[in-house]
């Protein structure tokens, strides 16, 4: 049942016969049901279809910090989507069936503001990994109150740990603490940064890989 919601000439929202209306950022729009086809898929198909599994497998669990980290889409795609799009051409390794993300070529952030200059991290506490940076306020778009954001992945758990807000890009350095079952792990880290009000966001970088200590 379709919900018409600007009165007969206007948009709706549902499925009227074979057409489905909704509306995205504001703009209504109508696309027709996409028709079952007979025909087996292709080779290039299937492998589109893995490459997209896989790439959706990576991003999902931090599905909050993409949606903020891809704000800057602009379109009909959403931030997940667009991020998906980016890695299913960008990032992607492997051959079939066993697709894969390549963690150096991922990003949980892109735009314009200045990324982090230098990023380096290193593990000496417990259950602790330290990211630091030389401090860029004044360049391109950066000042100081922007807030760096950390991303650290755990391929042997399977789990991401994210901090945003961490610390002012001034500060030139933040401490994440991890799980205390990290502990030997060598993970994979990222650092990005937002402005204050969170409007404009800096291209991630991948930093590398550290031994939990």
């Amino acid at each position: 049942m379709a919900i018409i919601k600007k009165g007969i000439l206007g948009g709706f929202s549902g499925k009227v016969g074979t057409v489905i209306g909704g509306s995205w950022k504001g703009i209504d729009y109508m696309r027709s049901l996409p028709k079952k086809s007979s025909k087996p898929a292709t080779t290039l198909q299937n492998d589109q279809r893995l490459k997209f599994t896989a790439a959706m497998a990576f991003l999902k669990p931090i599905s909050i910090l993409v949606t903020k980290g891809f704000q800057s889409v602009t379109g009909a795609r959403t931030p997940l989507n667009a991020a998906v799009s980016y890695h299913v051409k960008e990032a992607i390794i492997g051959s079939s069936p066993d697709f894969s993300v390549d963690v150096s070529k991922a990003l949980f952030s892109l735009g314009d503001l200045t990324g982090a200059w230098s990023p380096l991290v290193d593990s000496e506490i417990p259950a602790s990994i330290n990211f630091n940076w030389q401090d860029n306020s004044g360049t391109g778009l950066a000042v100081a109150g922007d807030q760096a954001i950390v991303l650290v992945y755990n391929p042997v758990k399977s789990q991401y740990v994210f901090l945003e807000n961490a610390a002012d890009r001034s500060a030139g350095d933040v401490n994440l603490i991890v799980p205390a079952n990290f502990s030997g792990d060598e993970v994979d880290c990222w650092i990005s940064f937002a402005s204050a009000d969170g409007k404009r966001m800096a291209t991630s970088i991948y930093v590398g890989k550290v031994t939990v200590a």
